[in-house]
């Protein structure tokens, strides 16, 4: 419910929000990594060692949270990618996202994902029903529906959560891999989802996938696939975005 969404003012992002290229098997995962090793090589990169990060890709919303002097300033939603929606009033209301850090740099962007737990959306679903309101379908339109709320009360009375998954523009900082970029959220509060790996061949990252694939019905919240990332930022930096999408990451999704 709530009001429409075209009152929710429009905000511009620090850096473009990337859309993910897909893999769906293990030939695909590895043509991935041949495309990025031929990318380097013209590059003037051989051999160039990758190590990778797998992190659940979870089936909620992507926020952009913009930190100044360690202050929240702006969460906004990833629209189409280059401009959102400013739903800083309704971030403010989900105890997971810390509003203040510690020694931050004059501006860092996090990027996660907000969405709701299974057992949370199934209590959701039994208040509701108890007093007569209509039930959510799923916990995604559920979470959508109330992150773009304009009464941050109401959000409030909803059980919503986050994940950090990385870094997007900072200022006076710079990360040397997602994993240092990872480790640096967890320490200042944020919560990065514990079953996060780092893995240095292709053949553990697709055993881990299909790991995920054969433990997401037993999980506390939805995926819909592994995402996929090169750890290293020098590396990462070389291989560049094409289109719209990084060349350094990847989604593995579920069938």
């Amino acid at each position: 419910g709530g009001e429409p969404i075209s009152a929710l003012t429009k905000v511009h992002h620090p850096e473009p929000m990337l859309s993910l290229a897909n893999a769906r098997s293990a030939e695909e995962l590895r043509a991935w990594v041949l495309r990025m090793r031929n990318h380097l090589a013209r590059e003037g990169i051989e051999n160039p060692t990758f190590r990778y990060v797998c992190e659940p890709k979870i089936d909620g919303l992507a926020m952009s949270l913009i930190y100044r002097d360690g202050v929240l300033e702006r969460g906004a939603t990833r629209g189409n990618g280059e401009i959102g929606e400013n739903v800083t009033h309704n971030l403010r209301t989900i105890a997971s996202i810390p509003q203040r850090i510690e020694d931050a740099p004059a501006m860092i962007e996090v990027r996660g994902e907000v969405y709701m737990s299974l057992p949370d959306f199934a209590a959701l679903n039994e208040r509701r029903a108890a007093a007569g309101l209509s039930t959510f379908m799923n916990p995604r339109n559920s979470a959508a529906g109330t992150i773009r709320q304009l009464d941050p009360k109401l959000t409030a009375e909803r059980p919503l959560s986050f994940w950090a998954y990385g870094v997007g523009a900072a200022e006076g900082m710079a990360f040397g891999s997602q994993w240092d970029a990872l480790g640096w959220l967890r320490d200042r509060g944020f919560p990065v989802n514990r079953d996060i790996v780092r893995l240095d061949t292709e053949d553990e990252v697709v055993e881990r996938c299909l790991d995920w694939q054969e433990r997401r019905g037993a999980l506390e919240f939805e995926i819909d696939g592994v995402v996929v990332k090169v750890d290293d930022a020098e590396l990462q930096r070389r291989l560049g975005v094409v289109g719209r999408g990084p060349r350094w990451a990847i989604a593995w999704k579920f069938p």
